[in-house]
């Protein structure tokens, strides 16, 4: 003990590897405190992925249906019901508050739907509703089957209600309410085109 005491080469030794081992100590925390939550935010990210590639596939699946009135009943899954979903007439776009050790992190991830779909806005907020407003605007006929709109005299009005409404939810998107179900529908406006039936198919999305 007096050799090793004695011996300054056996303090450098010994302080060399208690700092060694309190660094190597440090760097592990460290670690673990980068590595969880960077593993936690890859998973929250592939949640909203998969919540927005979700939800614009049946908007998408809808689109192709060619049954005029089908109806899919949407469900939000229990587990993205701490999200917060927008949707547009282009893009489902999904936002989580992420906890970390620094504080709180906005995720965005937003999906790109490839279909003409319109969720609800000032105009109408269901099926029902939209066929008042095409009856206010064209002199009392709501274009379905029984009651089409004018091709030439009616047809640019709903054009640019359809404008308006893309610019409406393009500054303020439609949000859902999580715990209710989502009606996405196919509705067929039907216009008499001189002695020819046109139909312009749309998706509406409401609850």
């Amino acid at each position: 003990m007096r050799r090793f005491i004695a011996d300054e080469r056996a303090w450098a030794d010994f302080f060399i590897t208690r700092i060694g081992l309190i660094l190597f100590a440090a760097v592990l925390l460290l670690s673990a405190f980068k590595v969880y939550p960077m593993f936690n935010e890859q998973q929250t990210r592939a949640g909203m992925d998969a919540a927005a590639s979700d939800i614009a596939s049946k908007i998408e699946a809808v689109d192709v249906v060619t049954v005029p009135g089908y109806k899919y009943v949407y469900a939000f899954d229990e587990k993205d019901k701490n999200t917060w979903i927008e949707i547009s007439t282009e893009f489902v776009v999904v936002r989580h508050n992420l906890s970390t050790p620094w504080g709180e992190r906005e995720l965005v991830h937003a999906e790109p739907v490839v279909a003409r779909f319109y969720p609800t806005n000032i105009y109408w907020s269901n099926t029902s509703g939209l066929r008042r407003k095409l009856s206010e605007l064209c002199a009392g006929k709501n274009g379905d089957a029984v009651n089409p709109l004018n091709f030439s005299g009616d047809k640019g009005k709903v054009d640019e209600m359809f404008d308006s409404i893309e610019l409406e939810l393009a500054r303020k998107p439609f949000v859902p309410d999580m715990n209710r179900s989502m009606i996405i529908e196919k509705v067929i406006i039907y216009y008499n085109d001189g002695n020819k039936r046109e139909e312009r198919d749309h998706v509406i999305l409401y609850q």
